[in-house]
């Protein structure tokens, strides 16, 4: 099994090298190449046929994730890691669809670099506590959801309200309220809202789906 042979792909030079100090301070591990282009390591994986091949699919115009499926029908002896400051959901699962192992920040410490290595040798699933946090996170609400619910009830039935075509007084009528509360409760809604006149706010509410269009 030993030692697990590695091609590391990576544009910047930097990264590059200091992958390849790490990674062969461990006697387990050999860097049998580099790759800076996407040519390179299309002629290297063929020649040297490695064990496992880093990635960065942050530099999507060099090493995309999707370039992996490719590879993986051709070399399936050869696992995939990704090593990259990319850490946008979508991107990770898009990664992970394409065929890749693990899934790792450059920011992580040297033992888990080392870890994800020898986990993706094996063909296991490895990602770091970064990558596990931004999967298990919680959606963040589109903007038109967040809007909705930055609103009360009563200002959500007031903006219905104000579309039915009532006007100010007669909407103080409807809910027993002064004409001030009411103008108030306006004022804070075109607020939140960020807008600044009733036809705008008809509008946005149509986008909200606080009312329908009949």
């Amino acid at each position: 099994m030993y030692p697990i042979s590695i091609l590391v792909s990576e544009a910047n030079l930097l990264v590059r090298k200091g992958l390849q100090v790490l990674l062969t301070e461990h006697e387990e591990l050999e860097v049998v190449g580099k790759a800076e282009s996407l040519q390179e390591l299309q002629l290297l994986v063929e020649k040297l046929q490695p064990r496992v091949v880093t990635i960065d699919c942050g530099q999507a115009d060099i090493f995309s994730a999707s370039v992996v499926q490719a590879f993986r029908e051709e070399y399936p002896q050869t696992n995939w890691l990704v090593i990259t400051a990319e850490k946008d959901k979508d991107c990770i699962l898009d990664a992970l669809r394409c065929g890749v192992c693990s899934y790792i920040l450059k920011d992580c410490g040297a033992q888990e670099i080392v870890n994800a290595v020898f986990a993706t040798a094996r063909g296991d699933k490895y990602m770091c506590s970064n990558v596990l946090e931004v999967l298990f996170s919680e959606p963040k609400p589109l903007k038109a959801e967040a809007e909705a619910e930055a609103l009360t009830a009563r200002e959500t039935e007031i903006i219905q309200l104000i579309a039915a075509g009532n006007s100010t007084m007669q909407i103080a009528d409807m809910l027993h309220l002064s004409y001030h509360t009411i103008n108030s409760h306006r004022k804070n809604i075109l607020r939140k809202l960020q807008i600044k006149s009733p036809a705008e706010l008809i509008l946005k509410a149509l986008d909200l789906k606080i009312i329908k269009m009949k």
